[in-house]
């Protein structure tokens, strides 16, 4: 008879493990919220490399503005923080549902189009807006690249973001408001920063980056053109699962105490 128990119990196991490989991905997130972050004692974030993010400066120490309000805020917290870099915008989706990293401590444009169920968005961080870089008139660029001097010259164009950036539904609203098509070209594993650089050697004709990242690094460039503003000003956040609430209210109730009251 035990033997029979132990068979069917065998039996159950191995049903179960296979069962669970065989959900989908949804249903085996990884349940991780502020209470067990502060058992562990590390908090896990991802973060791309540039300069509103974070970067190595000359002496060799991690810098950037989203970097340093999330390390202030894991060390008034107790909290070690594990930096973990990546530039792919769905890597880092799949990083922070798989349990990977606790927070997207990038600045992500806030839209409606995102899953509220596997997502939640933090209180903005910053406040920036998106705007076009081209090369200079003046500065020898490709005749292929007609320089724009309106967001309605744009129509029959193409522009570079990065993949799976959400700038993509600005420029869809865009091509709604100017009545034409605006083609997009999405570029793996760039940030903005190199999309940037691409456009003033002249490799690509047009790219839609932060107007802030931009003024970073604007006087390492003087050939590129920033002039034309394709959105207003919006709000930039972090990025937390949306089943880790009291991590997010956690960091909403400190960067209220910070001072950055953009909804309030």
């Amino acid at each position: 008879m035990l033997r029979h128990y132990r068979k069917y119990l065998l039996i159950g196991v191995i049903i179960a493990a296979v069962s669970a490989l065989m959900l989908p991905s949804r249903e085996r997130e990884v349940i991780r919220d502020y209470a067990h972050i502060q058992a562990e004692g590390t908090l896990r974030v991802t973060i791309s490399y540039g300069a509103n993010n974070f970067y190595v400066n000359e002496a060799g120490e991690l810098e950037g503005l989203h970097y340093q309000l999330i390390q202030q805020f894991a060390q008034e917290h107790g909290l070690n923080l594990e930096v973990i870099p990546e530039m792919d915008i769905e890597r880092q989706d799949a990083m922070l549902q798989s349990g990977e990293c606790d927070l997207i401590a990038d600045g992500r444009l806030l839209t409606t189009d995102y899953d509220s169920t596997r997502v939640r968005f933090s209180l903005p961080v910053t406040v920036d807006r998106l705007i076009l870089i081209q090369r200079k008139p003046d500065s020898g660029a490709d005749s292929l690249c007609t320089h724009l001097r309106s967001q309605v010259e744009l129509a029959g164009k193409t522009v570079c973001i990065p993949m799976n950036s959400p700038f993509k539904q600005r420029i869809q609203h865009l091509m709604e408001e100017i009545g034409d098509s605006i083609y997009i070209r999405e570029v793996p594993r760039y940030g903005s920063e190199q999309l940037m650089a691409m456009v003033a050697h002249g490799d690509i004709c047009y790219a839609i980056c932060e107007e802030n990242m931009v003024r970073a690094h604007l006087n390492q460039f003087p050939q590129i053109d920033d002039r034309l503003a394709i959105s207003f000003n919006q709000f930039y956040s972090w990025v937390g699962r949306a089943a880790s609430p009291a991590l997010l209210d956690s960091l909403d109730t400190w960067l209220v105490q910070q001072g950055i009251r953009w909804r309030q």
